[in-house]
């Protein structure tokens, strides 16, 4: 009876949103942008650190660029985000290592509960600063233009709101991709996801676009 109940409590951890130091700011010494940032449990005492920037400013129900960063276990397979916070129909991010333990970000869109497909709609700029590992994590920084807005199936837009919290969710395999070095490898089916609110409003830099032309640059 105890082991029973221990493990459906473990599981109803791993399943569901998990969140420690739920939207800190965190000013990068490396890139000097300001980050709104998430660290979500993929397992017990283990987890992914999520950060957003955005630029300052930004009106409400319009699209904007976004500067993602991800602090990534090195345990972990692949490691992926649903801006919407659900898998099907929104903007994916999926990031994994490659043969020579460097990032590689893939952008895919799942039209259901089926394996993601490319989707070119969504780019990717991953800077060199603010891109490092070290013996016990990985971590990426990168822009993306397409995360913030898609088009549904009927035509309408969506848009994530640049002053409040916004639903995210990530999914996480303990595998890497049966083709690293590929973008569009297929990638093994999730072991946990889980969910929380972004607050996008502490995400706010106001020299975003030169920040970000710098990080571009490789300056």
């Amino acid at each position: 009876m105890l082991w029973t109940l221990w493990f459906g409590l473990l599981a109803a951890l791993l399943s569901r949103t998990v969140t420690a130091q739920a939207n800190a700011i965190y000013r990068d010494p490396d890139t000097g942008l300001v980050f709104s940032s998430n660290y979500v449990l993929y397992k017990v005492n283990q987890g992914i650190t999520y950060r957003v920037a955005i630029p300052a400013g930004v009106q409400t129900y319009t699209a904007y660029d976004a500067v993602i960063q991800a602090v990534i276990p090195n345990d972990v397979g692949w490691a992926g985000i649903a801006w919407a916070g659900s898998m099907p129909r929104n903007p994916l991010t999926v990031a994994w290592r490659n043969s020579q333990n460097q990032p590689v970000l893939s952008s895919r869109w799942a039209g259901g509960h089926i394996t993601p497909q490319a989707y070119n709609n969504a780019q990717y700029t991953l800077f060199k600063t603010g891109t490092k590992s070290n013996g016990t994590h990985w971590q990426y920084t990168a822009l993306c233009k397409g995360c913030t807005s898609w088009t549904t199936d009927t035509g309408a837009s969506r848009y994530l709101s640049p002053r409040g919290g916004n639903r995210m969710a990530f999914a996480y395999s303990p595998n890497r991709p049966s083709s690293p070095n590929s973008p569009t490898s297929s990638i093994p089916i999730h072991d946990v996801h889980g969910y929380w609110q972004h607050d996008f409003s502490g995400a706010a830099n106001q020299d975003f676009d030169a920040i970000v032309q710098r990080l571009a640059s490789g300056v």
